[in-house]
C-alpha cells in the first residue's frame, strides 16, 4: 500500500529543492535548437514568447511556421495552452523510478547539448514549471535551465505518433484523475 505521508514529503522536500534552485534569467533557455535528421533551426525563446503573446512573427519563427505547414494560430494555441497540476504531485512523480524512465524517454526528444545533463534538466524544467499550479509549452521552454533547448524533430514526430492513439484514448479521464487527485490533497 501507498504511504501518502511519505510521498507527500517527498513531493515537498523536491518542490523545495527545486525552488532554491529555481533558474535565473541568465540560466534560462535562450533558444530552442529543432534538429531534423542534418538540418538544423535556431529560435530565440523570446521570439516565441513574443508571438503567443501578440501574434507577430520573427523571421526564424515565420521560416518554422511556413516548413511546418501549420496555422500560426496553431502554433500560437500550442504555446500558451496550459495543462492544471499539481506541483508536489509532480516533484514526487518526477523522483520515483517511473518518473526517471519517462524522464530519459523525454530526453531523447528534448535535451541540452550535454548528455549527461538530459534528465536533471527536464527534472528541473517540468519542476519549476509546475510551481505555479499549471504547465504551458512556452513556459517549459522559458524554465529550461540551459542556454540551449534541442528538440529532436524525428524522434518528435514518432512519438507523437505513438501517443496519439494513447491520448485519443484517454480523453477526459486525465480531468477525472486531476480531480481525485485534487481531493486527496495533492
Amino acid at each position: 500500500m501507498i504511504n501518502f505521508s511519505t510521498v507527500r514529503s517527498l513531493a515537498l522536500a523536491s518542490l523545495i529543492t527545486t525552488a532554491l534552485l529555481l533558474p535565473t534569467a541568465a540560466q534560462a533557455a535562450e533558444e530552442v535548437v529543432i534538429t531534423y535528421g542534418f538540418l538544423r533551426h535556431s529560435i530565440p525563446v523570446a521570439d516565441l514568447a513574443e508571438f503567443a503573446e501578440t501574434g507577430k512573427q520573427s523571421p526564424a519563427l515565420g521560416l518554422l511556421v511556413g516548413l511546418s505547414q501549420q496555422s500560426p494560430a496553431t502554433l500560437q494555441t500550442a504555446l500558451k495552452r496550459t495543462v492544471p497540476v499539481n506541483s508536489l504531485v509532480i516533484q514526487g512523480a518526477l523522483q520515483t523510478s517511473q518518473g526517471e524512465n519517462a524522464l530519459t524517454e523525454l530526453g531523447q526528444i528534448i535535451h541540452p547539448n550535454n548528455e549527461a545533463e538530459r534528465v536533471p534538466a527536464l527534472r528541473t524544467t517540468l519542476g519549476n514549471s509546475a510551481l505555479d499550479g499549471e504547465l504551458s509549452l512556452l513556459e517549459v521552454m522559458e524554465n529550461y535551465p540551459h542556454d540551449q533547448m534541442y528538440v529532436d524533430g524525428m524522434k518528435l514526430v514518432e512519438a507523437v505518433q505513438k501517443a496519439r492513439p494513447l491520448l485519443e484514448s484517454v480523453g477526459d479521464r486525465l480531468e477525472t484523475v486531476q480531480s481525485i487527485l485534487s481531493a486527496l490533497g495533492f
